[in-house]
């Protein structure tokens, strides 16, 4: 069974392909028909978008659904770690995105990074654990 937070990272990584590859036809369009030269400022907001709320949702996504599972009840780990890691991730991405690029405050900006960190942090936890106990 699909499990269901691996079906929201996949979503939501979706949805910041669909975001950041509007946002790159609109810098492209701009480079053809110049609309504003301040629309270059986004360019960073751009492969923000692309990288971290696009490429690495959708690898966390398809890794915790497809590494090893556990021969107990619950396959794949613990459950709200798994949803932390989900929120965890996406409200930091939110936060460090809005507090970078829109409202310059950089200590939120930070707090964005650091619940980012403890995401990806408990994604390795996660696949480590079963990735180990698979050779056990």
């Amino acid at each position: 069974m699909f499990p269901r937070q691996s079906v929201w990272l996949i979503r939501i990584s979706l949805i910041y392909l669909l975001a950041g590859s509007s946002l790159g036809a609109l810098l492209m369009l701009n480079k053809a028909y110049v609309l504003s030269p301040e629309i270059w400022k986004f360019l960073p907001l751009h492969f923000t978008i692309l990288i971290w709320g696009f490429f690495i949702p959708l690898i966390m996504g398809t890794a915790y659904w497809m590494f090893p599972k556990y021969l107990s009840i619950h396959p794949r780990g613990s459950n709200w770690q798994a949803w932390w890691m989900v929120y965890s991730y996406n409200l930091g991405l939110v936060l460090y995105m809005v507090m970078k690029f829109l409202v310059p405050i950089e200590s939120l900006a930070l707090m964005g990074k650091f619940l980012m960190i403890l995401g990806l942090v408990t994604f390795m936890k996660l696949a480590w654990d079963r990735v180990i106990s698979y050779n056990i």
